[in-house]
């Protein structure tokens, strides 16, 4: 019985050791690859925060200028529903993009 305890030991490896086997067949990226890869992140990341800024600025401008307007006239709309029209007409305006990406997606994989 003890024989089979040390055969059984001798047969599960260490799982640092196998662990490190697997590590050295990784092919790692190099530097040049990760320094283009890191490049990019940072181009898409900058581009989102002008994207975001914008719309902020945007979005701040809108609102100034129609509670201005809201505020002079007979408070046709309160500051809630100006908010909901906005972001209801954000959301309907992603929704049609989602639609379209869906269907561009759905006819390129059909011509697979």
């Amino acid at each position: 019985m003890a024989n089979k305890d040390a055969k059984n030991a001798q047969k599960k490896p260490n799982f640092f050791v196998a662990t490190f086997g697997e590590l050295k067949q990784v092919s790692w990226p190099t530097f040049g690859d990760t320094m283009k890869r890191l490049g990019a992140v940072l181009v898409i990341t900058v581009l989102l925060l002008v994207v975001l800024i914008g719309i902020d600025l945007l979005l701040g401008f809108i609102h100034e200028h129609l509670f201005e307007i809201v505020s002079g006239a007979n408070e046709i709309l309160n500051g809630y529903q100006i908010a909901s029209l906005i972001m209801g007409g954000a959301l309907v305006i992603i929704a049609i993009a989602g639609v379209i990406a869906y269907k561009v997606v759905k006819s390129r994989s059909k011509k697979d």
